[in-house]
């Protein structure tokens, strides 16, 4: 299932949905404000179904949620891409998947055994983290759970279905505001959030020690992601800059660069690779799980990344990043801390991608000028002032 085509059936069929349901529910009530009895809270189902970042970045709250509500059950709901995530944090009760990757009909069969069970199961409340779909909020209309919540702004209208109304803040982090929904249900205030880290095993260890090996790194290395998910594709910095830009620290710092992404970007880094025609540039694209990821990120010295999932893993290990923002504004997704650079152009288009639009992008240019604007020469002098601060003492742990 393509992107753009579930991005359409939300913004149309989603918002007739909506329109019905809404009328349904007032016409018999259902809309009215949740009372919350915090004693009475023994199932609790949590949505998030696009990005392995968005994962990471919820689970500040889903500890808030758990430390307020001891007793219960959390139940996660979300798209089957981010299984070896969700496994590897180990943050939730259960996890239930949707199947988006295998066509429409899996997807119809996957979205009705689903509903089924979250109808079977009469769970007391449902917390959509999903920021404007309507998929979502058409979802938690039929688990009947008397307790509903959920992101609300006239900008992308999602009816009344939810009965707890949680504003999103465009000027805050995503972790911020995924931690503000939950202080809508009691959840404490914290004066600082961070990610769980995910965990991997001393098997994953070996593993990815061995690939390294085998490709003769050794010692220090940078890790560098050169893709972002189809989701937005438009936030990927130009190929020929990395290349670039690989050439330059392979000549400056001597260390070896460790390609990563999914299979499917294999091709793409596989030619980056070979563009930069050194044995030091190693590709590892499709090669690694998501827990043997985190190992890698672990191990090295620097990330260098897109705005997108692999970027908010690096930041959950502790690795030091320089992170590249065009279409999406750093003010919401930037990693925070002093060991994190971010490259934001901030140009007059610049950021066109918002949540109320389901990051829709649509380009003035015939080629995202927020990112070809970014320099190889500012991003190798960010690395260069990294790697002379604490991160180049890391070595391989």
């Amino acid at each position: 299932m393509k992107i753009k085509h579930m991005k359409f059936l939300d913004k149309y069929a989603g918002y007739a949905a909506c329109v019905v349901l809404t009328a349904f529910g007032r016409a018999f009530g259902s809309g009215e404000p949740a009372k919350i009895d915090k004693g009475a809270i023994r199932k609790v189902l949590v949505m998030k179904f696009w990005g392995l970042g968005s994962i990471l970045l919820l689970s500040p709250a889903i500890a808030g949620i758990r430390e307020e509500f001891p007793g219960a059950r959390i139940v996660l709901f979300t798209s089957r891409r981010n299984s070896e995530i969700c496994s590897s944090l180990g943050i939730f009760d259960e996890v239930r998947y949707l199947d988006v990757d295998r066509g429409w009909l899996a997807f119809a069969a996957s979205l009705l055994r689903n509903m089924f069970r979250l109808f079977m199961d009469r769970f007391d409340m449902v917390v959509d983290f999903e920021f404007f779909t309507r998929f979502s909020a058409v979802l938690t209309f039929f688990t009947f759970s008397p307790i509903r919540v959920g992101y609300h702004a006239w900008e992308a209208w999602r009816g009344d279905i939810h009965n707890i109304k949680v504003p999103f803040n465009r000027y805050w982090n995503i972790m911020d505001n995924f931690y503000n929904l939950g202080t809508y249900i009691g959840v404490a205030a914290r004066p600082e959030l961070r990610m769980a880290r995910p965990r991997f095993t001393e098997a994953d260890r070996a593993f990815v020690d061995g690939l390294l090996g085998k490709a003769g790194v050794s010692g220090g290395y940078i890790a560098a992601n050169v893709n972002a998910s189809d989701l937005v594709i438009e936030r990927r910095w130009p190929y020929e800059n990395f290349v670039e830009l690989a050439r330059r620290l392979l000549e400056k710092f001597g260390r070896s660069i460790v390609f990563v992404g999914s299979p499917s970007e294999r091709p793409g880094v596989d030619a980056i690779v070979k563009e930069v025609g050194d044995p030091r540039a190693v590709n590892l694209a499709g090669m690694v799980s998501i827990p043997q990821l985190a190992r890698l990120f672990e191990g090295a010295d620097l990330v260098i990344s897109n705005d997108s999932g692999p970027l908010h893993l690096a930041v959950a290990m502790g690795t030091p990043t320089v992170s590249l923002f065009g279409p999406e504004t750093p003010a919401i997704y930037g990693p925070k801390g002093k060991e994190h650079t971010v490259i934001f152009k901030n140009i007059d288009c610049s950021p066109c991608c918002n949540v109320h639009d389901r990051k829709s992008v649509h380009c003035y240019w015939e080629k995202p000028r927020c990112m070809s604007l970014i320099t190889v020469a500012e991003v190798f002098e960010a690395i260069e002032r990294a790697l002379s601060g604490p991160a180049a003492a890391r070595g391989r742990r």
